[in-house]
């Protein structure tokens, strides 16, 4: 046996999925960014019911965003990526170990891949297993998904669903350039196209 044909042989990352994982990294720094406690500081006196409802809200958007984050991350490895990554490894980055790493992500999670992984994506099962993504993030993704989102338009009894928490939206720009830019990693970049289950999911 050459040396050439023992070296392993690297994977690649769907581009679906990476897009994902940009879009909740966005959210979450988004949320972070409105959790500045700069917004509190003045020595005057006033009123900061505002801000505080700002920072709270941001502060739950940013626990999801990530931990929605985490979960598809830890199940794209764990279950789909080949050749598997030491899961050992990126268990203990986590703070934790290989038997627990499955239990931070769900079976909805990893629907939530399939459907990105599929031609024709499940949007309930996106919705189901992404839940800090709404209905307008999933614009671009990938030519697949963006025709299921033109179809459920399509339908006059459909209505889009909001990302969860949906409190922060108020505060945040929605639908932005740099987020939506995002999307355009998972295909052409010319295009543009209009139990411990239980625990995981808090």
């Amino acid at each position: 046996m050459s040396e050439l044909s023992a070296l392993p042989v690297w994977g690649v990352v769907p581009l679906p999925v990476a897009a994902v994982l940009q879009r909740l990294k966005t959210k979450a720094a988004d949320a972070v960014n409105a959790m500045d406690a700069a917004q509190v500081t003045s020595g005057t006196p006033q009123n900061h019911d505002e801000a505080f409802l700002k920072m709270s809200a941001a502060a739950e958007a940013a626990d999801r965003a990530t931990r929605d984050y985490r979960s598809v991350f830890n199940a794209y490895a764990h279950r789909f990526h080949k050749p598997k990554p030491p899961i050992g490894e990126l268990a203990a980055m986590q703070g934790t170990i290989t038997q627990s790493f499955a239990s931070r992500y769900t079976a909805k999670t990893v629907g939530a891949i399939e459907a990105l992984l599929s031609p024709a994506p499940d949007l309930d099962a996106i919705r189901l297993g992404i839940r800090a993504l709404g209905f307008n993030d999933l614009r671009g993704i990938s030519p697949e998904l963006d025709r299921q989102l033109a179809l459920a338009e399509a339908d006059a009894k459909f209505v889009p669903w909001k990302p969860v928490p949906d409190a922060f939206g108020r505060y945040s720009v929605v639908g932005s350039a740099a987020d939506q830019s995002l999307g355009d990693l998972s295909f052409d970049l010319t295009r543009k196209v209009s139990s411990p289950e239980a625990v995981a999911e808090l």
